[in-house]
């Protein structure tokens, strides 16, 4: 949105908006989506030819942009790269369950989901910690599913000791943890508001020793395809599979930022 844009927003959501820089609607429908969407349809007059020219250069823009940062050849990974390889392992019925991090905006943005409720985050409190939790209780209710956890470095470290209850309760259960030594999400926001990076790094353990400690399976991807190579090897077998993958958000502030003001509703 830009301040001299003509056009006007409407915010339809169950929340009110939050107003900033980028987003300042003109008009807010606070409730219930679906049923407000209908009864907004219900009152537009129908029209015999709609001009949908702008929403299809939109889509095309999207779909585009969800190429970026995929190149195979980068490592660390990319979070659209993350995202890119975990979807390719996925059948449509599968679950990924998220915690709260810098990664969780890309999963959002780029993960094509094929049936419903197999992209689980936590998007209101947003607490960290939660990602292998959810995983727990996905792969509970149903066994039948493949299920992989993706946490952050700092979530998982927040309820690492659930490996214990996995383990004890047999789950078969996948957990990638994106590793960047430190609070990526925070980093990026402080950043965004012109603020130095300020007591957000930190030392990690031996991911691999934690999980083997907790009688889990451990893996270290320390170069490119790696990821991949775990994620076919591991497919099938039973038992807890953790995976350490080093990750790079270098590129989250131009992208995230710096392009997402320059193009929107520029399009």
């Amino acid at each position: 949105m830009e301040s001299d844009d003509k056009r006007k927003v409407i915010h339809i959501n169950f929340f009110p908006a939050i107003v900033d820089q980028i987003y300042f609607p003109q008009h807010e429908v606070v409730g219930d989506i679906a049923n407000t969407v209908r009864q907004i349809g219900n009152l537009i007059n129908k029209q015999p030819d709609w001009d949908f020219s702008y929403f299809y250069k939109m889509q095309k823009y999207l779909n585009d942009h969800f190429q970026l940062n995929t190149n195979k050849d980068r490592f660390p990974y990319t979070p659209q790269q993350i995202v890119k390889v975990i979807r390719q392992n996925m059948a449509e019925e599968d679950i990924v369950t998220l915690d709260n991090g810098m990664y969780k905006i890309w999963f959002a943005r780029n993960y094509h989901t094929l049936k419903q409720n197999t992209l689980l985050l936590d998007n209101a409190l947003a607490s960290m910690g939660a990602g292998l939790p959810s995983a727990m209780a996905a792969k509970i209710v149903f066994p039948e599913k493949k299920i992989i956890a993706i946490c952050g470095d700092g979530g998982f470290l927040m309820n690492s000791q659930e490996l214990e209850t996995a383990n004890r309760l047999k789950l078969n259960l996948i957990i990638i943890i994106l590793r960047d030594n430190g609070f990526g999400m925070i980093k990026w926001k402080q950043k965004s508001m012109g603020l130095d990076d300020f007591a957000l790094s930190f030392g990690n353990p031996d991911f691999v020793a934690l999980a083997k400690s907790y009688g889990a399976n451990g893996y270290k991807v320390e170069k490119n395809g790696d990821l991949e190579k775990y994620l076919e090897k591991i497919s099938d077998k039973k038992g807890i599979h953790l995976i350490d993958v080093p990750i790079d958000y270098s590129d989250d502030y131009r992208i995230l930022v710096k392009e997402l003001q320059e193009k929107t509703c520029l399009l």
